[in-house]
């Protein structure tokens, strides 16, 4: 079975779970004392922002950076910024708490998780003009589509990432493998296209060593990548619905009743019975190393970071499987948004505007202090960035802070790297439902529900560890009972009243 594709010339983010943590230059100052106490722009003292990221747990190479920062910040702004890091697999919880409590912040780091939910709790700011006024350098260098991406009800209230924001999909192989087994990877466009080199690189391996040999290895926390690229989930977060990129109608559906996608489940579930699948894959945390197959969402030339990943010399990367395509949600990756009572929203937006475009200030973020974290160097005329320690400074997520394409690449980065993206970028088609975002309000309990039930199913049916036949049946009875179909009629209603239908 073949895909109606969008083909031409966007990486899968893995998360872990630790505590919230906040650290500054300032040690010991609360964001909200130090801003509701700070001075304003007009009086000539310091104005003091609070930015709640994401990312590591900081260290102290942090706080030391942050005093280089604000040195930086004071000069260039006359502000000071209270950088406050909860770590990733806390922050949605602790920035929920804050929005219902009503704690004060000036920025706040969202996505399209919980982006829609904040606005209409009324937490961010709308600053549909306010962005084209106060950084206007900022309004023009982000692209009309992002802007679109993060509309809701024709306003605007967060400033868009400008990344690989459009999804490509790829696949990678061992290219020693490739080599060995005569494989042609540049003619892969589906998964069945996969099947006959699977079961010609197990047959080799164990023929050559005597003991099973997985071409693919998967985990409960990482199974099959980019399954259902093919759907624009509208924003909802939910896994179970969407609507197919390409479909002019603008159906929205429960993805496993899709004769495509059960179709692949079929091939995924045989292919775990017959051990083309690691056998521990629905209940493995992982990671597994210098396997034959990979599955990310990229450019072409992030191959050496896939290569690096899976501890492999080389890998040979297909053509793009999907995309590149824009929808909301590829947009919604990364927002900075400002409180909606923040008192400083022209300082907020200015700061935003100088991370977005000075490379200076971009890179301490990324990096660290220059001369104790990083330092920089040249590669064929050109000023890259050489990694004194990883480990001093440890801070917030790179692509929650700005733009990459302000960003000093590191000395091992492709210098092909920026305009591969930005090709992709510009290349992509959009999904139908593009600039629409689903408003949960009505129906987050539903929500819940069903993703608590998806989450349950995922990794035995995004493995293969489960016969589908049993499993979607199954799975669809639960997510019903959990209330699906409140959610699809809510999101159906809401995309025809979008576009005018």
């Amino acid at each position: 079975m073949k895909k109606t594709r969008i083909l031409a010339l966007a990486m899968a983010l893995a998360m872990g779970a630790t505590a919230f943590t906040g650290c500054s230059g300032d040690q010991g100052s609360g964001s909200e004392t130090d801003s509701s106490n700070g001075g304003n722009s007009g009086s000539g003292e310091v104005v003091k922002l609070s930015w709640y990221g994401i990312g590591d747990t900081p260290t102290a190479g942090f706080n030391d950076s942050m005093v280089e920062v604000n040195k930086y910040l004071k000069e260039k702004l006359n502000v000071e910024l209270n950088y406050v890091i909860s770590n990733w697999g806390a922050y949605e919880q602790k920035f929920n708490t804050m929005v219902n409590g009503g704690d004060y912040f000036d920025i706040m780091f969202a996505s399209n998780v919980y982006y829609s939910r904040f606005v209409s709790k009324g937490a961010f700011m709308d600053i549909s003009e306010k962005v084209k006024t106060a950084s206007p350098d900022l309004y023009e260098m982000t692209p009309e589509v992002l802007w679109d991406g993060v509309t809701i009800d024709g306003k605007i209230y967060g400033v868009p990432t400008y990344k690989d924001s459009s999804l490509t999909q790829f696949w990678f192989f061992d290219h020693d493998k490739v080599e060995k087994y005569d494989i042609d990877v540049k003619s892969i466009k589906t998964m069945d296209d996969l099947d006959e080199i699977f079961y010609k690189v197990k047959e080799g391996e164990e023929a050559e060593t005597g003991e099973t040999y997985y071409p693919v290895y998967l985990t409960k926390g990482n199974p099959w990548n980019g399954f259902f690229n093919d759907f624009d989930d509208l924003c909802s977060g939910v896994g179970a619905i969407g609507v197919r990129i390409d479909d002019e109608s603008r159906k929205v559906v429960n993805v496993l009743e899709d004769e495509e996608v059960l179709h692949n489940l079929d091939l995924l579930h045989k292919w775990f019975k017959d051990k083309i699948i690691n056998q521990d894959a629905n209940v493995s945390d992982g990671p597994y190393y210098e396997g034959f197959f990979g599955s990310g969402q990229g450019w072409p030339s992030a191959d050496v970071t896939w290569a690096q990943g899976a501890h492999l010399e080389k890998v040979d990367v297909t053509d793009p499987i999907d995309g590149p395509f824009y929808t909301s949600a590829t947009t919604q990756g990364s927002i900075n948004c400002l409180y909606a009572n923040s008192k400083y929203p022209d300082e907020a937006l200015k700061l935003l505007e100088l991370v977005n475009t000075d490379t200076k200030l971009r890179d301490m973020l990324q990096f660290g202090k220059e001369g104790v974290d990083f330092e920089y160097t040249e590669k064929d005329g050109n000023q890259v960035v050489h990694r004194i320690s990883t480990d001093n400074y440890k801070g917030p997520a790179g692509y929650s802070i700005g733009t990459i394409f302000n960003l000093s690449l590191l000395e091992d980065e492709n210098p092909a790297k920026l305009e591969e993206i930005k090709g992709q970028n510009e290349a992509a088609e959009n999904s139908v439902c593009m600039g629409f975002t689903l408003d949960t309000s009505n129906i987050e309990n539903e929500i819940t529900a069903c993703n608590s039930e998806w989450s349950t199913y995922k990794a035995d049916m995004l493995t293969g560890a489960r016969d589908p036949k049993e499993l979607v049946p199954e799975l669809k009875e639960r997510l019903k009972s959990a209330g699906i179909d409140t959610i699809i009629a809510e999101a159906q209603k809401q995309v025809d009243e979008f576009f005018n239908k």
